[in-house]
């Protein structure tokens, strides 16, 4: 859920701000009369980092493109014809 806010002065608002950023995973979109920026908790921003620097592996995107195909298909395995009988 993202969520426009306008700019403060006030310390004790951007402490509440990080709080609910944080702990409600709540995004902002600050303004200022000419521009805007997001603001996204740490664990958001590197989880988007983690995503980004995945997916610009080729062969890796398309093997997983791959496996949502085959997924859709119902061309899957179960754990048990995978491995055999493990007892």
């Amino acid at each position: 859920m993202r969520q426009k806010l306008n700019i403060t002065n006030n310390p004790e608002d951007l402490n509440n701000l990080i709080k609910s950023v944080t702990e409600d995973d709540v995004i902002y979109e600050i303004q200022n009369q000419n521009d805007s920026a997001i603001l996204i908790s740490q664990k958001s921003y590197e989880s988007l980092q983690e995503t980004i620097e995945l997916l610009s592996i080729p062969k890796l995107r398309e093997s997983l493109q791959r496996s949502l195909e085959q997924i859709n298909n119902n061309e899957t395995y179960s754990l048990d014809e995978v491995l055999g009988d493990t007892d």
